[in-house]
């Protein structure tokens, strides 16, 4: 069974158009909503071909992101934005809810949960964050006019 987490999110507009940017997960910073657990650093890997996105759990895989890990502890996906992920994020489901297998985990001695290792496969956008670590907002490029 995999567990979740959630984070923030935006969508930029860029060259390529529309984009989702987000923070998935930050090792080393716990729960901020009501969960007693923790990433270790460097406990985090995904598959070669990225992580699932999607508008909810369970639904339909709207974008695939390749995650990068910062030296903060962040790990940011950025994704060509659909019209589904667009019209969710501006319905408010501006936070990720990470799914993952933990590999390997123990208990501390205040009961927190510190996953040592763990598979993250997808993330579903979310009004609700478990992590709450970032926020996020809908943005749209500015249009540029050259007068002639």
């Amino acid at each position: 069974m995999a567990d979740l987490l959630t984070f923030g999110v935006e969508c930029r507009e860029s060259a390529d158009g529309p984009m989702l940017h987000g923070v998935i997960l930050q090792e080393g910073r716990a729960a901020s909503g009501g969960r007693a657990e923790v990433f270790a650093p460097e406990s985090v890997a995904w598959p070669a071909n990225g992580i699932a996105i999607l508008t909810e759990h369970r639904g339909a895989v709207e974008a695939r992101a390749v995650p990068t890990r910062e030296r903060n502890g962040e790990i940011r996906i950025a994704t060509p934005a659909t019209s589904a992920i667009r019209a969710a994020v501006e319905a408010g489901k501006r936070y990720m809810s990470v799914e993952f297998h933990a590999v390997r985990e123990n208990r501390t001695a205040a009961g927190v949960r510190e996953i040592e290792r763990a598979l993250v496969d997808a993330a579903a956008l979310t009004r609700e964050p478990e992590y709450s670590q970032t926020s996020a907002e809908v943005r749209r490029r500015a249009r540029v006019r050259v007068w002639l």
